[in-house]
């Protein structure tokens, strides 16, 4: 009887818990989405109004904003060719750290972590520089590769963990069919490890979709993201909070629904690494 009601204690708090972490997670898209939908008399209203007539002026007005519909679309250009850029070069790489033994491996996985863990601000100024001498500046090939600074650290490290669940009786097996290593990459450790493939790719695509600082710095106007597209409604003077809710709103979205739809991916994938680091 004890541990029963023990048990349904501790399930109860568990529940709790879960529902506190779901509220506060909630409550900053919840705010931006009533605000989006509210004059702005009512946005501002005190105590805040609760029910009131939605408006969809805010989200209409974005469609007639310089620049924002094609900064939306810069960031599914720029994120679908950084998360490529990354995935490929991270599969060759995690499978040529796994499989092979070199001098220096080890610090190489140092410098892999080193390089993920840099603030962005550090290389931010020298790479200004070099993309305007080199044509590079405010173009979606630059800034998708610039990216790669932190992306491709993280995707290696991640399907690095991923080969290593592979069994090691699968490649066996593929040298005695006489698979070179690019068959055995190929057909046993891309298939085996695709729901942690796929699981780094969310997780880079959605890093790369909210990243703002280095597309700040990096463009002007040609590759302007979405994140950037937000950040432009603050003025000097004043702040239009309904249409930059609204702008919060639609670059929220995507990403939210993408993560819903991929999580089945994401929860797979990282359980697939789980066992071994």
């Amino acid at each position: 009887m004890v541990d029963s009601r023990r048990d349904q204690l501790e399930r109860l708090l568990a529940y709790l818990i879960s529902l506190a972490a779901i509220l506060i997670t909630l409550f900053p898209i919840v705010w931006l989405l009533s605000v989006a939908l509210k004059t702005q008399r009512d946005a501002f209203a005190l105590p805040p109004k609760l029910l009131f007539e939605p408006i969809a002026d805010h989200f209409l007005a974005l469609l007639d904003r310089p620049g924002f519909v094609e900064a939306f679309l810069n960031s599914v250009y720029v994120t679908a060719l950084g998360v490529s850029i990354a995935i490929v070069i991270a599969i060759f790489s995690a499978y040529g750290i796994h499989r092979f033994r070199f001098r220096g491996q080890r610090l190489f996985g140092v410098w892999l972590l080193l390089a993920y863990m840099l603030p962005e601000f550090l290389f931010i100024i020298p790479m200004y520089v070099l993309y305007q001498r080199i044509g590079l500046y405010d173009t979606h090939i630059g800034l998708a590769l610039v990216y790669q600074v932190h992306s491709l650290p993280f995707a290696v490290w991640l399907i690095r963990s991923f080969f290593k669940d592979v069994p090691a009786e699968l490649d066996d097996a593929s040298k005695i069919d006489g698979c070179n290593h690019l068959g055995t990459l190929r057909h046993v450790y891309i298939p085996m490890a695709a729901p942690g493939i796929a699981a780094t790719a969310i997780l880079t695509a959605i890093w790369i979709w909210n990243e703002l600082t280095i597309a700040l710095s990096l463009t002007f106007g040609e590759a302007q993201t979405i994140t950037v597209a937000v950040a432009s409604f603050r003025g000097y003077t004043s702040i239009n909070w309904g249409q930059m809710s609204a702008a919060s709103i639609v670059a929220v979205l995507p990403m939210l629904c993408f993560a819903v739809i991929a999580q089945k991916y994401i929860v797979k994938g990282l359980t697939l690494g789980s066992l071994k680091g």
